[in-house]
This record gives C-alpha cells, sequence and structure tokens, in this order.
C-alpha cells in the first residue's frame, strides 16, 4: 500500500539541497491581466489587445490596419487580423509574389527588442527548424517562409515580422464544433502522434518548445482553401473595428480577430495537426529563462528549481492526453487556505496521488527549491494522508467514456510520460512506438 511505501521512504530518506547557479530569469512576453473578460492594464480596458502602450512598458503592439502592405518591396497585403496573445498579433496576408495566402505574426516592440537579446529565439528556433536535416519530417511543425522587421509607430518600437503558412484554426476553437467537446478516439489518437511528430522534430533539433497546449496545435488547411475560396471569405467577412477606447496618450481602435470557420465534424479525422508558436521555445544546451510552461502543466523538476531538458516536453504531453480526451486538466493546483497549502503545494501533493509515486532523494536533492515544499525526510509540508488516484479513475472521472482497453492504453501512454523523475520518461521517438497510439 502506499501508505506504507511513503513510510519506508521517510526512514530511509534524507533530504540534502544542493546550491544551483543562478539563471536568468525573463518571461516571454508581459502577461495582459484580464477583467471582465477583456485585457486591462492600469487605468485602461482593452477590446484585444492594448494598443498605444509603449514598448518600454512591456508593449508596443503593431498599430496597423488592413490594406497596409509590408515587407520588401510591400510584398504583403494585410486583409484581416486573426488573432492576438501577450507577444504579438497575427494577420491574415496576400503574398503578392506566389499569389498565395499567408499568416504574418507580428511581435510586439518589447518582444521585439527581446529578441535582439536573444531572450526570445522564436525566429532563431524557426531558423534552425528550417536548416537543420534530421530524420524527423517537418510536416507537424511551423514553417517559416519570410521574416522581415516593420517600423513602428510613435513609442511601439519595431516590429520583427514572421512570415508562416496559413492555418485553419487551433484544437481549443475545433472543441466548439464537439457536443460535450469531446474528441472521438481515433481522432484523439491521430491529433497525439501529429503533436508528438513535431515534439521529435524539435528535439531533434536541440529545441524544447516550453509551451504545448491546445491553443498551439494549429489545424492546417484543406485542399479546397485555394486562394480564391479564401478571397471570398474575406469579401463576405470584411474587416471590422470595435468602438474608439482611450489609452495612453490617444484614442485606439482595435480590429475585431477574425479566423476562418473550423473543419466541420467530418472533416475533422483527415486533418493535418501542427505544433506552433516557438515564442517560448528554448535550445537545451543555452537556455535563457526557467520561465516556462503555465502552473499546471509544469514539470517538477521546473516547479522545484531543479536543471531541465526537452523532457519537460514529454511531461507536458502526458497532460496533453488527458486534455485532448477529456477536455479538462489533469491537475488543478489551487491553493487549500485551511492547510496553508499554497497552489504549488497542491500541485506537488496532486502529482504524488496521479503518477503513484513519490520524490525521491536523489531528485530532490538536486532542486534548489525543495527544501520549501518538503520536509528532511522528503514528506511534503503540508499534507500527510496519501491515497492513490490512478490515471484510469482521473479520465473516469470526467464525462470521456472510453473501452477498457482504451482506457488502459491511454493510462499507460500517461504514465511514460509522467515520471516525477526526468531521468525516467519516455523520448517522443519511444513514444510514437507505443501499441495505444499504433492501433
Amino acid at each position: 500500500m502506499l501508505v506504507r511505501l511513503i513510510r519506508g521512504l521517510h526512514q530511509s530518506y534524507t533530504l540534502i539541497p544542493l546550491v544551483h547557479k543562478t539563471r536568468l530569469m525573463s518571461s516571454a512576453a508581459k502577461q495582459i491581466p484580464v477583467s471582465n473578460g477583456r485585457p486591462s492594464v492600469p487605468h485602461y480596458t482593452f477590446f484585444e489587445e492594448p494598443l498605444g502602450l509603449p514598448a518600454s512598458e512591456g508593449y508596443g503592439y503593431f498599430q496597423g490596419t488592413p490594406g497596409l502592405s509590408l515587407g520588401p518591396s510591400n510584398r504583403f497585403k494585410l486583409q484581416a487580423k486573426l488573432g492576438f496573445g501577450t507577444a504579438s498579433s497575427v494577420w491574415l496576408a496576400h503574398d503578392r509574389f506566389d499569389n498565395t495566402h499567408v499568416a504574418i505574426k507580428i511581435l510586439t516592440g518589447y518582444s521585439t527588442h527581446l529578441n535582439y537579446e536573444h531572450k526570445l529565439r522564436e525566429l532563431e528556433v524557426l531558423q534552425r527548424l528550417s536548416s537543420v536535416t534530421t530524420e524527423h519530417p517537418t510536416d507537424h511543425c511551423g514553417r517559416l517562409l519570410s521574416h522581415f522587421v516593420h517600423p513602428g509607430i510613435e513609442e511601439d518600437g519595431e516590429h520583427l515580422c514572421l512570415v508562416t503558412e496559413l492555418f485553419w484554426s487551433n484544437l481549443q476553437d475545433v472543441r466548439k464544433l464537439l457536443q460535450p467537446g469531446l474528441i472521438p478516439v481515433q481522432t484523439a489518437k491521430r491529433i497525439l502522434r501529429h503533436l508528438l511528430l513535431g515534439i521529435a522534430r524539435l528535439h531533434s533539433c536541440g529545441i524544447a518548445h516550453t509551451d504545448i497546449k491546445p491553443d498551439n496545435i494549429m489545424i492546417e488547411l484543406g485542399p479546397h482553401w485555394t486562394t480564391d475560396a479564401i478571397n471570398n471569405w474575406i469579401t463576405e467577412n470584411p474587416p471590422h473595428f470595435y468602438a474608439p477606447e482611450r489609452s495612453s496618450n490617444k484614442m485606439v481602435s482595435a480590429f475585431v480577430s477574425q479566423s476562418l470557420p473550423p473543419p466541420t465534424v467530418d472533416e475533422l479525422p483527415s486533418c493535418n495537426f501542427k505544433l506552433v508558436d516557438y515564442s517560448s521555445a528554448q535550445f537545451v544546451v543555452d537556455q535563457t529563462t526557467d520561465n516556462i510552461t503555465p502552473l499546471g502543466l509544469r514539470p517538477p523538476e521546473v516547479v522545484l528549481g531543479g536543471e531541465w531538458n526537452e523532457s519537460v516536453d514529454i511531461w507536458t504531453f502526458g497532460c496533453m492526453v488527458f486534455t485532448v480526451l477529456t477536455n479538462v486538466p489533469l491537475f488543478k493546483p489551487m491553493a487549500v487556505v485551511e492547510q496553508d497549502a499554497s497552489e504549488i503545494d497542491v500541485l506537488l501533493y496532486q502529482m504524488i496521488l496521479f503518477c503513484g509515486e513519490f520524490f525521491h532523494q536523489d531528485f530532490l536533492q538536486r532542486c534548489s527549491r525543495s527544501l520549501d515544499y518538503f520536509q528532511l525526510d522528503c514528506r511534503p509540508r503540508k499534507f500527510e494522508s496519501f491515497v492513490r488516484k490512478p490515471f484510469e479513475k482521473c479520465i473516469g472521472d470526467t464525462r470521456c467514456v472510453l473501452s477498457p482497453a482504451d482506457m488502459a492504453g491511454a493510462a499507460d501512454l500517461m504514465t511514460k510520460c509522467l515520471r516525477l523523475d526526468p531521468k525516467n520518461r519516455a523520448t517522443a521517438e519511444e513514444l510514437l512506438k507505443h501499441p495505444w497510439l499504433m492501433q
């Protein structure tokens, strides 16, 4: 039983913390708080991206409009805004040279500056993916078509512009088509295989993605989305903008994000899926930050301040197996006030219960923050009771209904990913050979 096992561990293990080198801590971009569903910063609330705020304060969003031409020889004509994130806005554009449609990711002035300083590596990562030849195909990674720098206005700073292929939509959007948001098992397996192929390609190039989530799993356009079809969609869905809103020193009007309609339920099983958005990606041998991965997807070595490598993506992939099947997160770290337990205390406790193993001395002593959450005998500081909750039980507690074979296969795949010590996790190549994914 687990209680007996943990007592045995307590009797034999002593926690010896080690001192680690100081690593540069820089976030990928300033996170934008949300108030009532809308992005907000002190004194201002915005419908979408906060336009008109300076790059020097962590912003500097591109202030452009559809119809504007960008790039060398005005090659790319903007036609619609597809969306925005904490580091950029993304636009649909027409490539006048090739008569095709592309997506242009226009980085904020702040994020552009971080790329210049090599604290963000998105351009470098895309260039390596394009230039390095490995046995792993590039079919399931984002592809850089071109890049250039566009001069900003006012205090926005310059904008690094990354030209990539145009995608249909992301996995999160597709769930809106499905009731109750659950993806059929065979389609889920296809998504996970394609995601693993993308991860394997990145790892073969010495790159860790560090931000794998449904928003970053994109769907390749179907063959019926020809240049004429996209032009017709733009004509039927012309760009429009929000009412003016107050920014730092003027009124601004953001364009409404528009995305191509997602594939139908019937089209989904034959779609190709790609892992994109390398704004948080890191070269494994030349890391610039430890501030990676949302907390609920963060592997234990990062949570506890240990050294990490590409196996962080394997941990996150294990979490994605659960989320792709169930449409809910596996780990739900929330503070427990009654026990004076922080979000991280709860997250580490859930890891023990779900993964079915305990943190060992040889792992904890490699982590600089272990003593914040564990006692010298390796027991968690805030919890004493341990009742195992296997992955099968975690899946069964959701609305997802699987056959016994699929339940066992998915749980076994997760087990090979979600090992507390990264040295014990499978590689992406090994996971691609997992029987459940190959069925």
